[in-house]
């Protein structure tokens, strides 16, 4: 953890009213701040940071920056006086990644980053201490506090970069200077600020931007926008993985596809580095998971495939991808009425898809039902966007669609004009959630129903899931 004579130097910034405080943590919330945490007001929407430094001295803090003498207090000690205190987050950030010589692996794409980023740890942690992003923190804030929180000591360092405008990756990377980095895929996420899928493959490789040249990146080789904008970059070792196409670097066949009981394959490869030697040689492994899809068929492969690539055994590898789906991401969960697959921390068109795909594998069911809220932040098209699911949801068997938000109608209307031409997918559009929920009522009075529940972050379907496992605790704050 940083001093504070380190975070002065490392912003350029003046120690106000020094106290000999340790810092034992940072953080920009005031409301979850807790004793001895250095307190970095941002500015925000809706309020400013510097709103609350009087709240956090006297919950404990060990101190804060400040843009400005006048937010400081007579009775506030260790204050840091910086230019801005955005750009002094990451500069003492930049700084404390400096003081770490080990491998740091970073990890982005449209889609998986946190799956493969939990992937990558597991198989990690058989080797070594590992630090790792907590949750999400993939932002401009939440990657350089994660920075800041690592441990003296850790072995591996594994980190998200996630990105909503141009520009976001590439200054994440050149914080974090990740010694490998893997690239998930890309797809048709964050459309309202991207004119392409084009635009987004050049904006994830920018994960190259802090690395040293030569670095080992790892991308999804079943992405040709992928592919054909990595070839386009000679200074890096790209290395393709993938689940459709054999001659990547490594690849998985024999794939086996278990339901909600999660899969098996087999992973191939012909560039293995053994720890005792630099020869590379061809090899197979068997892998088994708890997770489950085709999609994190992908992300386990990539997974195994980077910390092969970072000297880690097939043993190790074989014991880190064996874990259980992780909370809102294709999460399997009983209920009285069946199971429900809570797939509710975000959506986009292709991570869609890729839900629907695992449903339509699942044979146990009596009923599909679809609980599905708006794919958010793809711009103009965004209708037509969700129009394009209706082949994909009547291929996985799809019995019903619950449908939420400003442009789930268009889908509904799109599967009505499936079912003139045949379709078998009764699809409903409700103005709020309430009607939804009594919608599930009715519909869920048996016990062999499967309910995938989906949609952008910002609309919350976790409450349906919610409303079905926990009998409805959190229904109260649902409009």
């Amino acid at each position: 953890m940083l001093n504070l004579k380190e975070l002065s130097e490392a912003t350029g910034g003046e120690l106000i009213g020094f106290e000999p405080r340790e810092i034992k943590g940072f953080s920009i919330d005031s409301r979850s701040l807790t004793g001895g945490d250095f307190f970095i007001p941002l500015p925000g929407s809706r309020t400013d940071g510097h709103r609350f430094l009087e709240e956090v001295f006297e919950k404990g803090a060990s101190g804060a920056f400040v843009r400005s003498r006048d937010y400081i207090e007579p009775d506030f000690f260790n204050v840091i006086l910086v230019d801005d205190t955005e750009e002094a987050l990451l500069q003492a950030a930049e700084y404390y990644r400096s003081k770490f010589n080990v491998p740091l692996a970073g990890v982005t794409g449209s889609w998986g980053k946190t799956t493969a980023k939990e992937l990558i740890a597991s198989i990690l942690s058989n080797s070594g201490m590992v630090h790792k992003t907590p949750g999400n923190y993939n932002t401009e804030y939440g990657l350089p506090l994660s920075l800041l929180e690592m441990e003296e000591g850790v072995d591996y360092g594994v980190f998200e970069l996630g990105l909503q405008y141009p520009g976001d990756v590439g200054r994440l990377s050149e914080i974090l200077s990740p010694t490998i980095g893997l690239i998930t895929g890309v797809g048709k996420a964050h459309r309202e600020n991207f004119q392409s899928v084009e635009e987004i493959a050049k904006e994830k490789l920018k994960l190259t931007k802090g690395m040293e040249p030569g670095s080992k990146v790892l991308i999804n080789g079943d992405s040709g926008t992928l592919r054909a904008a990595a070839s386009g970059e000679p200074d890096y070792d790209f290395l393709e993985y993938g689940t459709k196409i054999p001659d990547r670097s490594y690849f998985a066949t024999d794939v086996t596809i278990r339901g909600t009981r999660g899969v098996a394959f087999q992973l191939n490869g012909s560039r293995i580095e053994p720890a005792l030697d630099d020869e590379y040689s061809e090899f197979r492994l068997s892998l088994e998971s708890g997770l489950n899809s085709m999609a994190n068929v992908s992300n386990i492969t990539g997974a195994s495939a980077i910390t092969l690539e970072m000297g880690i055994s097939p043993s190790d590898v074989k014991k880190g991808v064996d874990i259980s789906p992780l909370p809102q991401r294709l999460n399997p969960i009983d209920f009285p009425g069946g199971v429900v697959i809570d797939d509710t921390y975000n959506a986009n068109p292709d991570a869609t898809i890729n839900a629907l795909e695992l449903i339509g594998d699942i044979d146990f069911a009596e009923r599909k039902i679809f609980v599905f809220g708006d794919m958010k932040e793809l711009g103009e098209n965004s209708p037509g966007y969700h129009r394009e699911l209706a082949p994909h949801i009547v291929k996985a068997g799809i019995n019903r669609l619950l449908a939420i938000g400003e442009f789930t109608g268009a889908l509904v209307k799109e599967l009505g004009s499936e079912s003139k031409k045949g379709g078998v997918v009764a699809a409903e559009w409700f103005e709020s959630g309430a009607d939804l929920k009594r919608r599930l009522d009715e519909l869920t009075m048996g016990q062999d129903n499967l309910i995938l529940v989906k949609g952008s972050r910002s609309m919350e379907m976790e409450k349906f899931v919610s409303y079905l496992v926990d009998d409805g605790e959190d229904w109260a704050k649902f409009p």
